[in-house]
């Protein structure tokens, strides 16, 4: 489930916004004034879903198994569930002719409710998704943060020089030359 979660994730990026531009044609509500408004979120829509779900993909503990963590499903999911519902609640068209899907699945008599939930929940997504990218960007700033840790404190213990060197005495001579210094040589005596 939480492998088909990462997949359903990617293909949010272009589905929802398309879902909350046209999907209530699909249930028979008109598309009419609504959808200069709506061409303008639904781009923004889309760039926050991409960044939602490039910083979960950007952690190698979903990238490895390639399956999202529940922590992940449980606070994404309810957002792009939350993106669904607002594509049914947008109200479109004019005077008696306004509906939204949810009025054309319910009845009229939904039309007020549909605009008002329309308009809060169009507000919670957009906030949500950006309080969504930051949680996300933090979970995956601290998993880097303890990787690159783990890293260092593996060096920090590694020994310097290579296990099977040998010291020796150095012995320093003048070398010949325009650029003549002081130079070291190093020769490993070879005992047979």
């Amino acid at each position: 489930m939480r492998r088909a979660f990462l997949w359903i994730m990617i293909a949010s990026v272009v589905v929802l916004p398309v879902w909350v531009l046209v999907g209530r044609a699909l249930f028979g509500a008109p598309l009419a004034q609504a959808i200069l408004p709506l061409a303008l979120l639904a781009p923004f829509l889309a760039a926050q879903i991409g960044v939602v779900t490039g910083l979960t993909y950007a952690r190698k503990e979903v990238r490895g198994p390639k399956a999202v963590t529940w922590h992940d499903v449980r606070v994404v999911g309810p957002w792009l569930l939350a993106i669904v519902v607002l594509g049914m609640l947008v109200v479109d068209g004019t005077g008696a002719g306004a509906a939204s899907a949810l009025t054309a699945l319910v009845g009229a008599g939904a039309l007020t409710a549909s605009n008002a939930l329309a308009a809060v929940l169009g507000l919670l997504v957009v906030l949500g998704g950006l309080v969504i990218a930051y949680v996300q960007l933090r979970m995956l700033l601290l998993e880097t943060r303890a990787r690159v840790q783990a890293y260092v404190d593996e060096v920090s213990h590694r020994p310097i020089v290579a296990p099977d060197a040998v010291f020796e005495k150095a012995t320093f001579e003048r070398a010949d030359g325009p650029q003549a210094g002081r130079t070291i040589r190093i020769e490993r005596t070879t005992t047979d």
